[in-house]
């Protein structure tokens, strides 16, 4: 009888009995022994690191600021010998300065760069990037002047198709301020996909030939005239480095155009 007694309940009295031996043992070690565990377990596997020192944070924020100081003005220094590399292609007086403002309210319509008076530049003057226009300056201080971009939707620009030299307006995209419109004088206007777009000899505030963007499609159903899609050469969501050109804008002479619309290409 015993027998089968401890055949039914043996081996759970004998569970039972680890389990209260085991409690107490842990109960009189404080533990001691789970702490070592854990302790081998982290150096085997090095999944939980111990604390670093204060000293340790402070070196490697330092180290990581310099990193990022050094990248930075690697970048920086790569930009400008690009613009300075882009200025001796052209054969103009330049004066290279940086782009050292946005305006929270007119992001993509102005810029300050960090060039004034005391450099030469004077209102009127041109203002381009690597790739092409980036816009004119407006307002010049002893130090900095303000600049109006070609996403400026309130600029109207006269421009021609270089392939064809057909002539429009441009004018800046609200929804992207990489891109705009030219809006053609000809119902049938000689332009296609890829055609390059450059000032026109018909603007009055920048010279001919200044490089514009490039055509990404044609709207040929948009009224009176096509609609052509531009991706503005110079990249005004990078700028950081940009040129300044000397110009003296053109008096309007509505008699030599008299069938033109001067006024709002300018």
């Amino acid at each position: 009888m015993f027998r089968r007694w401890w055949q039914r309940h043996g081996l759970s009295l004998v569970l039972v009995g680890v389990g209260l031996s085991a409690a107490l043992f842990l109960r009189q070690t404080q533990g001691v022994v789970i702490q070592e565990f854990f302790a081998l377990l982290v150096n085997m596997g090095g999944t939980i690191e111990e604390p670093v020192e204060p000293e340790i944070l402070l070196q490697n924020s330092k180290l990581w600021e310099l990193q990022n100081r050094v990248q930075e003005l690697d970048q920086q220094n790569k930009q400008l010998k690009e613009l300075l590399g882009y200025m001796e292609t052209q054969n103009v007086e330049a004066i290279a300065a940086p782009v050292i403002g946005r305006s929270a309210d007119s992001w993509w319509q102005q810029i300050t760069i960090g060039q004034g008076s005391n450099a030469g530049i004077e209102e009127g003057y041109i203002v381009t990037g690597i790739g092409g226009l980036v816009g004119r300056v407006t307002q010049v201080t002893p130090h900095s002047s303000r600049v109006a971009l070609l996403s400026d939707v309130t600029q109207q620009i006269g421009v021609m198709v270089s392939r064809s030299r057909y002539q429009g307006v441009l004018k800046g995209d609200t929804a992207d301020p990489q891109f705009a419109q030219v809006s053609f004088y000809e119902k049938v206007p000689d332009v296609e996909k890829g055609d390059m777009i450059t000032t026109s000899n018909l603007s009055v505030l920048y010279p001919q030939g200044l490089p514009v963007g490039k055509v990404l499609k044609v709207d040929y159903n948009a009224g009176p005239a096509p609609v052509a899609m531009i991706e503005l050469s110079a990249p005004l969501v990078a700028l950081e480095w940009v040129k300044v050109i000397a110009f003296e804008p053109k008096e309007l002479d509505f008699e030599l155009l008299p069938e033109q619309n001067v006024s709002q290409n300018r």
